[in-house]
């Protein structure tokens, strides 16, 4: 046991740096991060999460009019013990992500040595892109620890705290992505295959004491968090097939950006065989696991989740979804590179040395570029001229005043305004009646990313709309109607 604790105890820190590595206290334009914010403002000050200043297109989905409450709860109860800012936020998601890292070595250890479930975490934790992606406020990595420890519980000893656990980490994850409800099904699956004898004889009595503690905790939050969660349907009246393709290419593509997507000069080729490597032999391992172990949790809520994301229309949003199987990816790709390499009668342990050595060697210039720019002001709300655009509109519009932007939840998070994105997928006439639709009074441009449709509305008729404030890229105009 001390020896376990002790190689734990390494494992942890080796991945304590991630708290410390690419902590920033400004955010990009995507605004999500606003939309979770804002929820957590509204748990504390018992507001409804749908109270957000966000008014939902239709037309143009960039999101659900509120996010189910299991992150912004997270944020809510955060921002009560710590300083309630971007780079305490920051913390916070690196420490998910960390914990992701880490429960994932014990997945990993479970079925190769030490030093191969080490090298494997390494390269997981400290891919650039992850370093990256966790400077961002968003759900996917609390999800990814979540969902990883509700598999780890659903495999462990059937004892009855462990039973209501087990259910309550569940409905907690099925809180923060909806798509955590597939956990219930993989629960059922596995313990009506795997049934062990051991509370009181009762082969059912832990699926049932799980069961039962998730219905009264996912329930009982549904209940106090009322979220309207108004997620597009999962498949489409159209091109079902068509999709399921272009999904799958979509995200096998960035399973192949995750090892392949850094410049690394006159060293490209490790990442060409990491990238190929990793894709191929995964799939060796997933048909292993389908022959020798189908049943397993691991299994099931890969195949299940593959499934579901591939027919999701709207799961083209990098590789953030991918996250949640990413470690479990990696296993089957471990499990395949022993099957293909025990023909060649050589050692796992050096394999693992070698190859992770390369891999990690390869992140070098790409890590030392995130380490310059950490202290740098990205491109989003915290620039200083956003900030005065912001503070320009607070002291000069009535609050509740309707505009239209592209980033409506940030802009109904710095400001007291509330704002809708408008459909630029039609013609000047139609974006008109959306304009009327939504009683939109003033448009906020942004030249960067607003687009020119958007521009050459605003610009069309000077009687129509009236340019009142400018500070840089960014342009307010007033609408007369």
């Amino acid at each position: 046991m001390v020896k376990k604790i002790g190689s734990y105890g390494i494992v942890l820190a080796f991945l304590l740096p991630l708290l410390f590595i690419n902590i920033k206290n400004s955010h990009d334009w995507g605004d999500d991060f606003a939309q979770y914010i804002h929820q957590a403002q509204n748990i504390l000050i018992g507001e409804s999460q749908n109270n957000t200043g966000y008014i939902y297109n239709e037309a143009c989905f960039i999101g659900p009019k509120a996010y189910p409450a299991g992150f912004p709860l997270i944020l809510a109860i955060y921002s009560k013990i710590s300083d309630d800012n971007l780079m305490s936020l920051n913390r916070l998601i690196s420490f998910f992500w960390m914990l992701s890292c880490f429960v994932g070595f014990l997945f990993i250890r479970k079925r190769s040595s030490y030093i191969t479930a080490l090298m494997a975490t390494l390269i997981i934790a400290y891919n650039p892109m992850m370093l990256d992606f966790k400077t961002n406020i968003l759900s996917d990595l609390p999800f990814a620890f979540f969902s990883l420890l509700s598999l780890y519980l659903i495999d462990k000893e059937e004892k009855i705290w462990l039973a209501v656990l087990t259910g309550c980490v569940i409905a907690f994850t099925a809180h923060i992505r909806s798509i955590g409800l597939i956990l219930v099904g993989v629960l059922i699956i596995y313990k009506l295959f795997h049934t062990r004898k051991t509370l009181n004889s009762n082969p059912y009595k832990f699926l049932i004491m799980s069961l039962a503690s998730f219905l009264v905790l996912y329930i009982g939050m549904k209940l106090v968090f009322p979220c309207d969660t108004n997620y597009p349907e999962l498949f489409t009246s159209e091109g079902i097939w068509a999709n399921l393709n272009k999904q799958t290419s979509y995200n096998i593509d960035w399973l192949d950006n995750f090892l392949d997507s850094y410049e690394i000069k006159n060293y490209y080729y490790i990442t060409v065989i990491a990238s190929s490597s990793l894709i191929a032999f995964s799939f060796i391992g997933l048909i292993k696991f389908w022959k020798t172990e189908r049943t397993s949790p691991i299994f099931i809520y890969t195949l299940l989740y593959v499934l579901i994301l591939i027919s999701f229309p709207y799961g083209d949003a990098g590789l953030r979804f991918l996250f949640p199987i990413l470690t479990l990816i990696f296993l089957f790709s471990i499990e395949g590179m022993k099957i293909s390499f025990s023909a060649l009668q050589m050692r796992g342990n050096i394999l693992a040395v070698l190859f992770g050595a390369l891999i990690l060697f390869s992140y070098h210039e790409k890590i030392e570029n995130i380490l310059e720019n950490t202290k740098s002001i990205v491109e989003g709300p915290q620039k200083p001229e956003v900030q005065k655009m912001f503070e320009y509109m607070n002291q000069n519009l009535e609050p509740g005043t309707i505009v239209g932007f592209d980033k409506p939840r940030a802009l109904a998070l710095y400001t007291n305004m509330r704002s809708v994105v408008i459909n630029t997928q039609q013609e000047k006439a139609d974006i008109k009646k959306e304009v009327d639709k939504f009683k939109i009074q003033f448009m906020l441009i942004d030249d960067i990313f607003t687009d020119q449709k958007i521009k050459d509305f605003v610009n069309s008729d000077n009687s129509y709309s009236m340019l009142i404030y400018s500070v840089n890229e960014l342009r307010l105009y007033k609408l007369n109607p």
